[in-house]
């Protein structure tokens, strides 16, 4: 030893003496989630404890942008601005965000972020740390009111607002005073989200929410109810000069252009008003009242305000009682929904069964007024065609790995599921692609798997589509065009797709006098593109005569056969068979 105890270099461990070997190790071995990205913020390199924070492998995370791992609860903290700082970077910040999981959970962490600096003093890679804000029994902190904010912009969520109405309600009523709730619609932000891309739609988002909330008063409640709407409550003696007083400002609020790069973009939002006790006298009334009011302020252009119109009101709480309705099936969907599958056949082949159709039913049919296909557009408006998607998805691929365990004839048969629209824009809930959900189904093979892209669709953004299409084509997936004819498609872009199949409704023929013509002309278009048509929505013998004539041999309706549980479908198949020699 030498002097002071301190250990001579042979006395060292051999790691110590290997500083890259030693801090390898410590990144691999740590805790601690950590990824190193890019200057543009693509991730290079994730550790083990990453992974799991996240819930993705390294090849699910690799390349991918670091945002799509987590959202902001708030603008980040940053360090003060030094000399040499490149261009206005800080070195290091930190902030609390939610951390995005695989399986569409959401955990609260502690994000660091450090800059590391090449030889011009200018960045090239960035560390981001995660530490999980969980206790030692791996509960999230009870202290952190997570479930009560909105992650993106650190807002009172819907859970907080309402128990903060329900509060002002009582004391309304037992102070005999009046309140004021405003519901705000930001105009045409889709547009805006659609310009500049879904990360820097949430930072504008972020951005608006921070001027409304400047114009509240303190004892007053902001709340993000979900995308681009807000409602402000507004306690105590709020009259509706007040209330109209307070939404003048809020607009004020939004005059000033937000800036994205070198863009300068304007934003107006559509507020309706809503008083107590006047409009409403409970929670779900006063807010359906107020909602009512903004559709009103919508009709006569942006940036307006307007109060409860009571006929629109009746008609809109019946609205959304069905959204609600709606929106419990699709969150607990084993209770509500049932699959059947509805033969598709050639008809130039003795009814040859060639594929199944994944069709949704209801299991208390007698709760609905229609089938679950009408109601298919108000659930995509409320933001929920990719949850129920991955459910169907999910369940077809559960019933094909029986009929493969069974050895059942079924699983020689392709099977087809409508998509939502959402999955071809990326718009899901939890912004991940439908080829990543595909990923973690643990299937070996999905070229029995045919995906029916709606041909609305595929008039918005071609580009985006079609990098998803060819990622689904290299898990195996066949895709189709649903409803071809029923939206306008740019022929040039259709025939760089590779589509296999393209379904048509045959209502036409029922409805216009040329609609025979007009199948029978998208039918030859569809074979110049190598693409098989199939006439869907054949009902009767009537309907099956008149289209004896239309070139396309693959047919499906119920007049051939009806939709049928897995069970029914079996029996179907084996009496088709024919019989052993």
């Amino acid at each position: 030893m030498t002097k002071g105890n301190r250990p001579t270099g042979k006395h060292v461990p051999a790691l110590a003496q290997h500083p890259a070997r030693l801090v390898q190790r410590a990144f691999e071995q740590s805790q601690i989630g950590m990824a190193i990205t890019d200057a543009e913020g693509r991730i290079v390199l994730v550790n083990e404890a990453f992974c799991h924070i996240v819930g993705s492998d390294r090849s699910n995370t690799t390349a991918w942008p670091i945002e799509h791992f987590y959202v902001s609860l708030r603008t980040p903290w940053q360090l003060p601005v030094m000399a040499d700082t490149p261009r206005n970077l800080a070195r290091s910040w930190q902030q609390e965000v939610l951390c995005r999981r695989a399986d569409g959970e959401s955990v609260p962490v502690l994000m660091t972020v450090d800059t590391l600096l090449d030889e011009h003093k200018q960045p090239h890679h960035l560390v981001h740390t995660f530490v999980l804000l969980t206790a030692p029994s791996g509960e999230a902190l009870k202290s952190r009111h997570w479930i009560h904010l909105d992650p993106m912009t650190g807002l009172p969520n819907w859970l907080l607002l309402r128990d903060r109405l329900n509060h002002a309600l009582a004391q309304a009523e037992r102070s005999d005073s009046t309140l004021a709730l405003l519901f705000i619609d930001i105009d045409r932000f889709k547009a805006v989200n659609d310009a500049v891309g879904h990360i820097e739609g949430d930072r504008m988002l972020s951005e608006l929410a921070q001027r409304l909330q400047r114009e509240v008063r303190s004892k007053d409640t902001l709340a993000r109810l979900g995308s681009d709407q807000f409602v402000v409550l507004l306690e105590k003696e709020s009259a509706a000069e007040a209330a109209q007083a307070v939404a003048e400002r809020l607009h004020e609020a939004l005059e000033p252009p937000f800036t994205s790069g070198d863009r300068y973009l304007l934003m107006t939002a559509s507020i309706g008003i809503a008083l107590y006790p006047t409009d409403g006298q409970d929670d779900e009334t006063l807010l359906t009242a107020a909602r009512s009011a903004m559709y009103i302020a919508r009709k006569k252009g942006p940036g307006r305000v307007a109060f409860v119109d009571h006929r629109l009101t009746t008609r809109l709480k019946e609205k959304h009682r069905l959204e609600s309705l709606l929106s419990e099936a699709i969150h607990m969907p084993d209770q509500h929904f049932a699959l059947q599958y509805q033969p598709e056949l050639d008809r130039h082949d003795n009814l040859r069964c060639t594929g199944l159709e994944a069709v949704l039913h209801w299991k208390q049919p007698k709760r609905w007024q229609h089938s679950p296909a009408h109601y298919l557009e108000m659930i995509a408006r409320q933001g929920l065609g990719v949850r129920l998607n991955r459910w169907m998805i999910q369940k077809v691929i559960a019933d094909h790995r029986q009929w493969l365990t069974e050895d059942s004839p079924l699983n020689q048969l392709s099977i087809s599921i409508h998509l939502c629209e959402s999955h071809l824009s990326h718009d899901t809930f939890d912004r991940r692609p439908l080829d990543h959900f595909l990923r973690h189904q643990d299937m070996d093979s999905f070229e029995w798997l045919t995906l029916k892209v709606p041909a609305q669709g595929l008039g918005n953004d071609l580009d985006t589509a079609t990098h998803m299409f060819k990622r689904l084509e290299q898990l195996g997936i066949r895709l189709a065009v649903d409803d071809f004819g029923s939206s306008p498609i740019d022929l040039n872009w259709l025939s760089r797709l590779s589509l296999h199949k393209a379904s048509i409704d045959v209502r036409p023929v029922e409805t216009h006098h040329n609609g025979l013509r007009q199948i029978e002309a998208s039918c030859r278009m569809l074979s110049a593109l190598d693409i098989e048509p199939v006439l869907i929505g054949i009902h009767d013998e009537n309907l099956a005569d008149r289209l004896k004539t239309v070139s396309a041999h693959l047919v499906q309706g119920n007049h051939y056969c009806l939709p049928m549980a897995p069970e029914a479908l079996r029996k179907w198949l084996d009496e088709r068979r024919p019989p052993s020699a």
